[in-house]
């Protein structure tokens, strides 16, 4: 969202960005690359500060300052309905965007709890079928994978408001790297610069596939010790956060020694750009920008074979797919690639240009122009 706000703050839109003060020494308004960022409260790394956030939020879309044309509400959980109440009392048009697969369908209220079977999973299927009678009412829904937009018309959303809209990715900065340069880049990381490097980025989370990937390396590990695994960022302060037993577990044989965890860091394209192997185990995935970013930097990918990622892997073509929560298919699809490395650059090289042809961040932010433009000109804007 910050990046489709300054693509268009450089198109000469005006942006606004609503969200949550998750940290409370963060500023309530700033502006970050041109666009105007909104805090609203409460603040704290609490799971239901999400829920507490809609009455501030609402109320600043209702704000007789806040002036504005359009609502994109990203994330339809918690904020669809709320985002349509406040865009339709201003006389605003209003597009919804799932930030993950069933949302739509219900089945991200409970994946992962005992209430996603019998009963409990009917009564809430059956209330998401009736919120969704009042999310139809909004001008644009965006999909960003396939998936989410098979989801979309299973739930009989309006076939012509429904856009498959893939997010793009920076090419110029998530590039590969020369041989010489992912040398280089390893020392200020303080990583060898003599060893195969198998990479993850994103938020230390449940749901995220880590305990598989420390299972399958640990698999690699016991059989090769020259292999390095690079977890980067963290999950402090977050609900979901599996950082303290994910260390616990690497701390321990055949994995001592052998797993780097970096922390939050600010910029992880370098990390990427020095590793050789990218994995992403996740079990629940819209998309994947961390995907997306490897592929980018010409990494041999490894994917499990979920959600939006099978709209970026094609599997032998441009990287290697694996059944979710399969350690010892993830192991051999690791190993594979850390063995071949001609396999290795066939299929970085596939998947650079499938993000070029695919995942452009300007060619995604066109998009969103576009569809935006189309729906205030129907309002006579």
């Amino acid at each position: 969202m910050r990046s489709l706000a300054r693509r268009l703050v450089a198109a000469g839109w005006a942006a606004t960005v609503v969200t949550r003060r998750s940290r409370p020494e963060w500023p309530e308004r700033e502006r970050l690359d041109g666009a105007e960022v909104v805090r609203v409260g409460p603040s704290g790394p609490a799971r239901q500060g999400k829920y507490l956030m809609v009455p501030a939020a609402t109320a600043a879309l209702l704000r007789p300052r806040q002036r504005f044309d359009l609502v994109v509400v990203r994330g339809t959980r918690v904020l669809g309905l709320p985002g349509i109440l406040g865009a339709r009392l201003r006389g605003r048009a209003v597009v919804l965007q799932p930030e993950i697969n069933g949302e739509v369908s219900g089945r991200a209220y409970v994946w992962g709890t005992r209430f996603d079977r019998g009963a409990w999973w009917t009564a809430v299927r059956a209330g998401t079928a009736l919120r969704n009678l009042w999310l139809r009412d909004a001008d644009a829904f965006v999909a960003m994978s396939r998936p989410i937009e098979a989801e979309m018309l299973a739930a009989r959303l309006p076939r012509g408001k429904v856009a498959y809209m893939p997010h793009g990715i920076d090419t110029a900065r998530f590039r590969p790297a020369a041989a010489a340069e992912k040398a280089s880049l390893r020392e200020p990381l303080g990583l060898p610069p003599d060893v195969r490097i198998v990479v993850w980025t994103g938020r230390l989370l449940r749901g995220k596939g880590l305990e598989t990937l420390l299972d399958a390396f640990a698999r690699i590990a016991a059989a090769d010790p020259r292999p390095l695994l690079v977890i980067v960022g963290s999950g402090a302060g977050q609900a979901l956060s599996v950082e303290t037993e994910l260390r616990a577990r690497a701390s321990r044989e055949p994995l001592a020694g052998r797993v780097v965890f970096t922390g939050a860091v600010d910029d992880v394209a370098p990390y990427l750009r020095a590793a050789d192997v990218f994995a992403f185990p996740s079990e629940f995935e819209a998309l994947g920008l961390s995907l997306l970013e490897a592929a980018g930097c010409g990494l041999g990918c490894v994917g499990a074979r979920t959600g939006g990622i099978v709209d970026i892997i094609r599997d032998g073509h441009d990287g290697l797919l694996f059944e979710p929560s399969d350690a010892a298919a993830l192991a051999a699809c690791l190993q594979r690639l850390l063995a071949e490395p001609a396999l290795r650059a066939a299929l970085g090289d596939a998947a650079r240009r499938t993000v070029e042809d695919r995942f452009d961040e300007e060619a995604s932010a066109e998009r969103y122009r576009a569809l935006f433009g189309e729906l205030l000109a129907r309002r006579g804007h």
